[in-house]
């Protein structure tokens, strides 16, 4: 246990920022993003089964594939690459950690009515994931 420990220590801040985010993500997928009612009547959809639920799942998938990679690559036995195509790793998650926020703020500004915390939520996890994703680009920058 304590191996484990000491390498979540060794991770970059925003590395330690992205793995839970993305699993919060994946969590928050499941709550109520937008809820209506109408007296006695109540519904709800979150994020998997709601209209515009491509651009969600999109930037769910986007958030666990992060976290997995920096789980993969730092805490598990796993080689992975240091870059895919010429392209590090940091500019990776900075990329996807946007692509991620983009498609929430798309899926918000498709339809902000009658919207629930759930994708406030989510709206928050996805902007920790590009914060995470910025953090790593720019202590590879400083490195």
């Amino acid at each position: 246990m304590e191996k484990w420990i000491e390498k979540f220590n060794a991770l970059s801040i925003g590395e330690k920022i992205i793995i839970p985010a993305g699993v919060i993500l994946f969590i928050v997928g499941f709550l109520p993003w937008y809820s209506a009612s109408y007296g006695p009547l109540s519904v709800s959809r979150n994020a998997w089964s709601d209209f515009g639920a491509f651009w969600s799942i999109l930037a769910i998938l986007i958030g666990l594939a992060m976290a997995t990679v920096i789980v993969l690559k730092n805490l598990g036995t796993m080689t992975i690459p240091d870059n895919v195509g010429g392209i590090t790793w940091p500019k990776i998650h900075l990329a996807a950690g946007v692509v991620a926020l983009l498609f929430l703020v798309i899926k918000f500004l498709g339809n902000h009515d009658y919207t629930a915390f759930g994708l406030y939520l989510g709206l928050i996890a996805g902007a920790a994931l590009a914060a995470g994703g910025l953090l790593m680009f720019r202590e590879e920058s400083a490195a």
